[in-house]
């Protein structure tokens, strides 16, 4: 079965660079969400701010999602301004741009097994690297399995210690499958981890989120499942906004007793009430929920943000 975009009659389109494209196997959902978001707005400038409101994100990640592609060359960056790179057909200059660090792609044709040899031969880091993975992986490596890991060392120019941390990593989280490995080590050297120490850091950042991620779940109730990828960068920013898990669930307590149903969207919404108005308890949200007067409304609307969620299509 083939799939055609629809073209509507009246619709807008913007275009969207090849080399955005061919970034689209290693970029993650927030990135690729505010790549879209910067090339909706055609030759406008987008900043940091514009995007953050949109995607409901704090400034910060914002920007971190934008200088991304301004490393691949996508985007360009004026100070805090961020502006989707034009045609040189269109552009009265040539652009600067950072030079584009280039992620080696897994190979579309096999290594032989004579060549696998020699680069053992030729690095003894290799066969540690062999006779470690098997061991944490449990399993004793295929043909197709050596391949993959001297390619990761020998090509992907990966240093074996790191890619036997990403090992361990990987089957700490149950995920033994080296196709799952690859990509991740990959990823991981995308982002400019090429030592112990900075994959290390990866691992505390990624175990962090994933217990701030299991206390927002118990807070809101949900059991059972994952959280999608929009609502963990909804709970991400509540992390670094320093949300506490009391005031998450005030805030869904609210959500519940105005939608009956639970809706990130609506919930961030309130949140982002709070903290603007520098609420960070319980006891302080529910005074300022609580009107004096007519004149002493409460610090975020529901009937607004309930109107405002039925024409929102990012609700979940």
């Amino acid at each position: 079965m083939s799939y055609r975009v629809v073209v509507k009659c009246g619709g807008g389109a913007f275009f969207v660079p090849n080399e955005a494209a061919e970034n689209l196997k290693l970029c993650t959902a927030g990135q690729l969400r505010v790549l879209l978001f910067a090339l909706s707005r055609g030759f406008s400038e987008t900043t940091a701010e514009s995007a953050a409101e949109e995607l409901g994100i704090i400034p910060e990640d914002a920007k971190d999602l934008l200088d991304y592609w301004v490393g691949r060359g996508i985007l360009e960056s004026d100070g805090a301004v961020q502006s989707v790179s034009v045609p040189k057909s269109l552009s009265p200059a040539p652009a600067v741009s950072e030079p584009k660090r280039e992620v080696p792609k897994p190979p579309e044709t096999k290594l032989t097994m004579k060549e696998v040899m020699r680069l053992k031969d030729e690095d003894p880091g290799i066969a540690h690297v062999l006779s470690e993975a098997e061991r944490i992986l449990g399993k004793t490596f295929t043909t197709s399995d050596t391949e993959t890991m001297v390619w990761l060392i020998s090509y992907a120019g990966i240093a074996p210690e790191v890619l036997i941390t990403v090992i361990a990593y990987c089957a700490s989280i149950g995920k033994n499958n080296l196709r799952y490995v690859q990509k991740t080590a990959l990823e991981w050297l995308d982002s400019g981890i090429d030592t112990i120490e900075a994959a290390e850091e990866r691992i505390h950042a990624l175990n962090e989120a994933k217990s701030w991620e299991g206390e927002v779940k118990r807070v809101l109730e949900i059991y059972g499942r994952s959280l999608v990828s929009k609502e963990k960068e909804f709970c991400e920013s509540w992390r670094i906004y320093n949300i506490s898990p009391e005031l998450i669930h005030f805030a869904y307590e609210k959500c519940i007793e105005k939608t009956a149903k639970l809706s990130f969207p609506y919930i961030n919404k309130i949140l982002l009430s709070w903290h603007q108005k520098g609420i960070k308890t319980v006891a302080e949200a529910a005074a300022e929920n609580k009107p004096k007067s007519e004149g002493n409304k409460p610090s975020f609307d529901l009937e607004e943000l309930e109107r405002r969620m039925m024409l929102d299509d990012s609700v979940i």
